[in-house]
């Protein structure tokens, strides 16, 4: 994903129909998390949603496989950004792929901007609120570990069956819910999550590293 200029420029090289789907699904998305962090989750129906941005259930649909999947976009966003990095060669740098992969997240938060940002922080917040929402998010996670799963054993020539792409996969998940946890919670400015991406990345070894002692 790109800042804001940036994607609106790439939205008036779509063609008008799919112009119309991205901003229906924008208005959709901005309109649920407004909605369910004013009034909560449960207590907003869709017909209420649908009602505020002037769509019919049937374009809901259209759009999103369910209300949680509105009400979670900004997350949705970063993973969909992410995984759209991964499959573009040049985004890629040779080398580690920890490092690798912590780099090109970091690029991605980066385009996404402070926009985006305050967004994923609201949704975070308002995740917390719900459990169906908590669960939905979770679910969603562990759809993009298995997509990232396979992307890096292709990419790496491995088989998907091998653990270490896995491994590399959560680790990836792991050190972002690392990172932005703390930060959704702070004042601390965006750049602040930027820099929390790249420690949380660079602990990771150390933290294998650690050894236990028994006292005496």
């Amino acid at each position: 994903m790109s800042p804001p200029k940036a994607r609106e420029d790439g939205m008036r090289e779509l063609p008008l129909r799919e112009r119309k789907k991205l901003r229906t699904r924008r208005a959709l998305a901005e309109a649920a998390l407004r909605m369910f962090t004013e009034r909560g989750f449960d207590a907003v129906t869709l017909e209420e949603l649908v009602d505020a941005v002037e769509v019919s259930k049937s374009t809901f649909f259209r759009t999103f496989p369910a209300k949680e999947a509105a009400a979670i976009e900004a997350e949705a966003e970063i993973w969909t950004a992410y995984l759209e990095a991964l499959t573009a060669p040049e985004r890629l740098p040779e080398g580690p792929a920890l490092d690798a992969l912590r780099t090109v997240l970091g690029e991605v938060v980066g385009e996404l901007g402070r926009e985006w940002g305050e967004r994923y922080a609201a949704t975070r917040r308002l995740v917390l609120t719900a459990p169906s929402l908590l669960a939905y998010a979770g679910s969603h996670r562990h759809g993009v570990e298995r997509e990232l799963t396979a992307l890096l054993a292709a990419r790496l020539g491995l088989p998907e069956d091998d653990l270490r792409p896995q491994t590399l996969a959560q680790l990836t998940t792991t050190a972002w819910s690392v990172a932005a946890r703390g930060w959704v919670f702070s004042d601390a400015p965006f750049d602040a999550l930027l820099d929390r991406v790249g420690r949380a990345f660079a602990a990771i070894p150390g933290s294998l590293e650690l050894t236990v002692r028994h006292p005496g």
